[in-house]
């Protein structure tokens, strides 16, 4: 199904960049928040960010495009061992998340009929001669998601839209620019690698900032874990913020870093016990992550990164 020899990832496949980046935690944090990852308020972590295009195929990887865009967090050294460690990898803590706040597929079935033929969206919305068996709700929620392009990969906000725990909470993430964070990029209609372009531009400037966020589940709320198209409400859960990615000025244009972003392997369950993923389409990726990754990288005679320390 591949156009290429090259077998890239079954979901954001283009990368723009892996940036390190400091992870720190705020030095107040509510005693109830206190778990994983964000047990010590005022801990500092080195990570690495990837962003991405959210489609899987690289030959239509412009950045003007209509898609979703990645922003993967990759926290080294975590306090214990994660519930999954890539093979030849260090345990880490992954944070996945999208520019928008929900999925347009509600369930496994529905998802495992679109992965079935990925280039052929609107036979998964239309499928079929009876109209009551059409998806019309997913192909709104999918014109939510596939979004024209930022300007700036520094600009939107960022969603996990599956749940996951935070010790015994239920939660979703966020990152969302800091306040007063000025992005003064373009966005150029003739370069298919913009995106990529004007963060090398903006971090050889100065450097960048995101709040990283949490949002309770409110039980008695519309706040689902089996279904991700719906929207959690920040007007029943308001997000709180619990650390902040700061994003060093830096050089990472180079083509031994951007290798070295490719073979990385990022995954949900990649995961502290406190930061345990839960809902059907995370118990799903526990399983076909892994082997997503190990595929590709056997495929590619390449493997993980061993070192990934900075």
């Amino acid at each position: 199904d591949y156009k290429t020899a090259y077998v890239a990832r079954g979901a954001h496949a283009k990368a723009h960049a892996c940036v390190r980046a400091w992870f720190n935690v705020n030095h107040y944090i509510e005693p109830s928040l206190r778990h994983g990852i964000f047990v010590k308020p005022g801990q500092q972590y080195k990570s690495w960010i990837r962003f991405s295009n959210g489609h899987f195929d690289l030959s239509v990887s412009k950045d003007q495009k209509s898609d979703a865009r990645g922003m993967a967090v990759k926290i080294l050294e975590p306090p214990g061992e994660p519930l999954q460690v890539a093979a030849n990898h260090v345990p880490t803590q992954d944070f996945l998340m999208t520019n928008s706040p929900v999925f347009f597929v509600r369930n496994i079935a529905d998802y495992n009929a679109l992965v079935a033929k990925p280039e052929a969206l609107l036979g998964f919305i239309f499928s079929g001669w009876n109209p009551f068996q059409w998806r019309i709700a997913e192909m709104f929620l999918a014109k939510k998601t596939l979004t024209p392009p930022p300007v700036s990969l520094l600009a939107p906000q960022y969603y996990s839209i599956t749940a996951y725990k935070l010790g015994p909470h239920n939660i979703k993430f966020s990152a969302r620019p800091c306040p007063g964070q000025e992005i003064n990029s373009v966005m150029d209609e003739t370069d298919p690698d913009f995106l990529h372009n004007n963060l090398q531009q903006e971090l050889e400037a100065g450097e960048a900032c995101f709040e990283f966020m949490v949002q309770l589940q409110v039980p008695e709320k519309n706040m689902l874990i089996e279904d991700p198209t719906v929207e959690w409400m920040e007007s029943d859960s308001p997000f709180i913020p619990l650390a902040r990615i700061t994003i060093p000025s830096q050089i990472f244009d180079t083509a031994e870093q951007m290798a070295f972003c490719e073979n990385l392997s990022f995954a949900p369950w990649h995961a502290l016990p406190d930061h345990r993923p839960i809902g059907q389409f995370n118990r799903i990726r526990q399983h076909v992550y892994p082997a997503s990754s190990n595929y590709r990288h056997t495929h590619n005679q390449t493997r993980v990164p061993a070192d990934i320390a900075w």
